[in-house]
């Protein structure tokens, strides 16, 4: 499968707010959700991101527009 990488950007870190629409930015829970992680999500807390996860899988993604952030991981970290 192929994964669609237009609507993801690689950061060093999680932004503070999306740099394309300046909505807020949440953390992607993968694996599988209990009651309150589907609760949470609902709040607007994070994203729930499914049970399958990858290298290339986003780490944040911004509310407001949907589009997703990867952490790069350098050498020196």
């Amino acid at each position: 499968m192929n994964q669609d990488m237009s609507n993801i950007t690689s950061v060093l870190r999680k932004p503070r707010k999306c740099p394309h629409c300046g909505g807020k930015v949440v953390s992607i829970l993968y694996g599988e959700p209990t009651p309150e992680a589907f609760e949470a999500a609902e709040r607007g807390e994070f994203i729930l991101g499914g049970c399958c996860i990858n290298e290339l899988s986003p780490h944040w993604e911004c509310l407001s527009c949907g589009h997703q952030f990867i952490r790069v991981i350098t050498q020196s970290q």
